[in-house]
């Protein structure tokens, strides 16, 4: 929810708001951006059951939408024999790209995510540019999370928010309902279940591919073994343990049976299916040789695209933890280069298809270059690498043409063909690397992909979606308008390659009985198909590379106990050969996808879009400082339909003291803007006599604004008006240093300039940086500051303010779990008139209070090694995960204008606030340093270790134990009624327990 946390941060700039610590503990400063690259002028479509909500350039897509989504709900209604008592919104975009930037969703949306449903206002949004059979199957998937919804949660919100189903149940059920599991998905089952990866069902409720596709397998098992009725009575069960989430009661309730029994039967189910494959076919290594590099033997390694010699070889692969391009040793697979090097800020990630069946990297025949997509920003751009030197030598962008997938060099390398979605339209493009000039290779509504030349560089295979298949086609280059089936019957025929005569066409095809992709040769001349492979996972992606003892040599990527491997086999005798006449039984071309209901459009039922508000999803974060202070943020929002318009309600506390924020933030468009009115109430300090809470109190409104220069990187403004009162620092007549009250006004003006490359695994930040600059500048406009002895902060308690800010942090990887993290951060008041911040403790200066230290300049820094300590501990009613250690250095100061400091001891011994002389009144000035002792005089720094886990519902709780560094310190000596400098008592650890996250 990025965008959303920095109107938050944007709309809480308040004095007091800005204390250090509260940022850290709710991170809601940082956060890269969500970019809304189009606007939208949406529409709402008003059929039977959806109110459709498009915008004018999908107006030729939309009755294909109506007549899908009516046709899914028709079959839903009936499989469930239940009616939804509510008008389903369905919010549709013309590409996924643009689908990316809904604001329904406010985080970031991945590429993987296709669609969803969310159950507060019920709502589908998906885009649509899938092949139409795979469209309907999209449309009934969600729209069975809405039937989820309806009759689990009864349009109840508080059973909605209060009930967890496991993700297994939920997605599984979708699936299921949609049978929307490929031959890709069943390999992936399939290999799991023969190499006896089997996980209970419990274990199944994190998001993730087992728990979709074991979660429909589970009811189709369900189906088998008890009908229809069987499921239908299941989730009426599982409805009354809703709340409880009580899996095992809804099982024994439905099937009469506890709930291991169901895993072992289920388990049972899924080997007498897949394990007779196991008995029939052969492992990939009993056809070829693997030529991966020992160091991705256990990652995944697919794409494969050859050099003109053979030698070498490129692929996809993750040496470390991000997707690279990688040249290989065709003979022993060594790594000779890593183009890509992994992390970079340079494009998001490179563009991967292999889950679709689709090649992703080309080699040019006539030279050295390489050519992939990556994704950056909204567009997928091509890059061309010298494979030699590794440069990035071009990058291209297709201006109107966009997701880019499966490129191909021409025979002499100086076109690329490639596929492309153009206004909802996939087709293959080529583009002419001398002129510039793109053209459109296949024209038509059908959806093609992966373009393979032939040698001679006039005709291009392709693959061609008619009805769930995909078909091979050749495409005349001369003329564009004669285009031929290669391929036919009831399977998909992937990834067309032409042997290096010209004579053969391999491919990969499921046309296997058992659905096995294989590797296959179709005869150009005679018709005749060889199988040249029978495996249990799948073959793909096959080219002919140089001929060895002269037998043909094939390189291919197979699918094998849970990772694609690549592999170089020679060609012997064929597993299987099959005549020209029985290859294509009954020669019939597949029927395209037809929706089993078409309705007409009627004009009167389309409406322009009006704003209609509802009550989003709320949360609530709560932290608790190492002395027991406890911090929450509490978020309400009410949102319109499309996600664009929302008013926030922020409510914090800081031990007993209070923040109330009420913002509305516009995210429409590219530059965000809002306004927000506020109250906000903290304590910097718990010094004074009697240990008294300091306080200041920010009462007022701002308009603000951010612009996003790109997904990293963005300037945000402020302007408001600001009542404000503080205790300030005075000191009577007799020299004696009080706290007293000022109150006044300030008109307000910041600009920050903040810049996010962070990448996350599931236990925070790992590599990259953040950082936030900027600057305040309020004028003082009067108010009630009283009369003022002695102006102890600065040439007039009347001026103005002038505060700079920094927040720097940090994280390189060492290794896949740990990394190094390193913060600095500072707030340095440089104007007339101060704010003061407490500092000190939780994971800022540990070994010391929370806050302990108060000043208007402050600064500190962190360092840190993270690393994993115990992955999983079980205790009889309790598990924990993901136990990590951290060692640490912190140091930092505070300190007030005129170089004063606060020193709570001496505070707490004489009741004086800051370190001066009582008789004379002469101050002591702050130093970081004792140069003359050769130790800390008014900085602090601590190191340590310490451990931490997430518990109940994500909290991260942390343990440390710090010895604190010696440092000077001065002590009055009643005696003499002087302060002597004396080294501090430092002896003894400190062990802190504080609930936050990471900075």
């Amino acid at each position: 929810m990025q965008r959303l946390r920095i109107a938050i941060a944007l709309a809480a700039v308040g004095f007091a708001s800005a204390n250090a610590v509260r940022a850290q503990l709710f991170d809601s400063g940082f956060g890269q951006n969500k970019i809304a690259y189009e606007r939208f002028d949406f529409r709402v479509y008003k059929s039977p059951h959806f109110d459709v909500h498009y915008y004018p350039e999908e107006e030729p897509f939309l009755e294909d939408i109506v007549a899908y989504a009516e046709s899914a709900y028709d079959y839903l209604s009936r499989a469930f024999d239940h009616e939804l008592r509510w008008r389903v919104p369905l919010i549709v975009y013309k590409t996924h790209a643009e689908f990316q930037q809904t604001n329904v969703q406010l985080s970031e949306i991945p590429e993987s995510t296709l669609a969803f449903a969310e159950p507060l206002q019920n709502r589908m949004v998906l885009p649509i540019d899938f092949p139409p059979d795979f469209l309907y199957k999209v449309i009934v998937h969600e729209l069975t999370h809405i039937f989820e919804f309806s009759m689990f949660f009864e349009g109840n919100l508080g059973r909605a928010l209060r009930s967890q189903p496991p993700l297994w149940l939920f997605e599984g059920l979708a699936s299921y309902m949609a049978q929307d599991e490929t031959n890709l998905d069943r390999m992936v089952v399939r290999d799991a279940v023969v190499n006896n990866v089997l996980p209970p069902i419990e274990q199944l409720d994190v998001s993730s591919f087992f728990a979709y596709r074991y979660g429909h397998a589970l009811f189709d098992y369900i189906e088998q073994e008890h009908g229809r009725e069987g499921l239908r009575t299941f989730l009426s069960e599982y409805r009354q343990v809703l709340l409880t989430n009580n899996i095992g009661k809804a099982v024994k309730d439905a099937f009469g049976y506890e709930l291991d029994e169901l895993n072992r039967r289920f388990n049972r189910y899924l080997r007498r299916k897949y394990l007779p494959v196991l008995m029939e076919k052969k492992s990939p290594d009993d056809y070829g040789k693997e030529i991966a590099a020992r160091k991705l033997r256990r990652g995944f390694t697919f794409s494969p695209a050859l050099s003109p010699s053979g030698e070498l070889v490129a692929v996809f692969s993750a040496p470390k933890l991000d997707l690279d391009l990688l040249i290989l040793s065709a003979e022993d697979g060594s790594i000779v280069r890593n183009i890509t090097k992994g992390w970079t800020n340079k494009y998001e990630h490179l563009v991967t298809r292999v889950f679709q069946g689709k090649r992703d990297i080309a080699w040019s025949p006539a030279g050295d270059e390489i050519a992939v997509f990556a994704r950056r920003e909204n567009k997928h751009k091509l890059l061309i690498f010298n494979a030699l030197t590794g440069r990035r030598v071009r990058t291209l962008d297709f201006a109107d043409i966009v997701q880019g997938a499966s490129p191909a060099f021409s025979p002499d390398g100086r076109r690329i063909a490639f596929e492309g979605n153009l206004r909802g339209t996939v087709d293959i493009f080529e583009y002419n690397l001398d002129t510039g000039e793109v053209r459109n290779l296949t024209g038509d509504e059908h959806f093609d992909t992966n373009p393979w030349y032939a040698a001679d560089g006039k005709t291009l295979l392709y693959n061609r979606r008619i009805g769930p298949y995909w078909k091979v086609f050749a495409v005349d280059l001369e003329d564009p308008e004669r285009k031929t089936q290669i391929t036919f019957g009831p399977s998909s025929d992937l990834q067309p390659s032409f042997s290096r005569d010209g004579k053969t066409i391999y491919f990969s095809s499921d046309r296997d009985a058992n659905g096995v992709f294989n590797i296959y040769a179709l005869d150009v001349a005679t018709g005749e198909v060889r199988q040249y492979t029978d495996v249990v996972g799948g073959c793909f992606g096959p080219l002919e590379t140089s001929p060895r003892e002269e037998r043909p040599q094939l390189v291919f990527t197979a699918f094998f106990e849970g990772s694609f491997r690549l592999y170089r086999m020679g060609l012997g005798e064929p597993e299987r050969v099959v005549p020209a006449g029985e290859a294509v039984p009954g020669a019939v071309e597949i029927e395209p996808f037809e929706p089993p209901l078409r309705l007409s459009l009627d004009e009167d039922k389309k409406q322009s879009y009006q704003p209609r508000w509802s009550l989003d999803v709320p949360f609530v974060t709560v932290g608790v400082a190492d002395d027991g202070t406890f911090l929450s943020n509490t978020f309400i929002q009410f949102g319109d339909l499309l996600g664009d318009r929302r008013f926030i309600i922020l409510a914090q506390s800081v031990s007993s003291f209070s923040n109330t924020i009420l913002s509305y933030v516009n995210l429409k468009h590219r530059t965000n803007w809002g306004a927000s009115l506020f109250d906000l109430r903290d304590f910097f300090t718990r010094v004074g006599f009697a240990g008294r809470e300091q306080i200041q109190r920010s009462t007022g409104g701002s308009f603000f604004v951010e612009h996003p220069f790109n997904r990293r990187y963005r300037v945000e403004g402020e302007v408001g008006l600001v009542d404000s009162s503080q205790d300030v620092l005075d000191r009577d007549s007799s020299g004696v240093f009080f706290f007293r009250r000022l109150s006044d006004r300030f008109g307000l003006f910041r600009v920050d300039f903040v810049g996010d490359t962070t990448r996350f695994l599931e236990f925070g930040p790992f590599q990259g940086k953040r950082f936030r600059v900027g600057a305040v500048w309020a004028p003082n406009l009067g108010g009630n500051v009283g009369e003022v002895v002695t102006p102890v902060l600065g040439s007039d308690p009347r001026g103005d303010i002038l505060e700079f800010r920094l927040d720097f942090r940090t994280y390189k990887q060492l290794t896949r779990r740990s990394l190094i993290a390193w913060r600095l951060a500072s707030v340095y008041n440089t104007g007339d008139r101060v704010n003061f911040y407490g500092f000190g403790g939780i994971n800022q200066l540990r070994g010391f209070e929370f806050r302990e230290f108060f000043g208007s300049r402050i600064a500190w820094s962190n360092l840190e090694l993270r690393f994993p300590l115990v992955d999983e501990l079980r205790f009889p009613f309790l598990g924990i995960q993901g136990i990590r250690g951290f060692l640490f250095f912190d140091v930092g100061a505070a300190w007030l204008p005129q170089d004063m400091f606060f020193d709570p001891r001496l505070a707490s011994e004489v009741g004086l606030l800051v370190r001066a002389d009582p008789r004379t009144g002469q101050i002591i000035p702050f130093r970081f340093w004792d140069s003359e002792n050769d130790r800390l005089q008014d900085g602090r720094a601590s190191y340590g270790f310490g451990f931490q886990f997430r518990f109940l519902g994500g909290l991260q709780l942390n343990w440390a134990w710090a010895e604190v560094l010696d440092y000077t310190q001065y002590v009055f000596d009643f005696d003499t009624q002087q302060l002597v400098a004396t080294e501090a008592d430092t002896s003894g650890r400190r062990m802190d327990f504080y609930i936050a996250f990471d900075f």
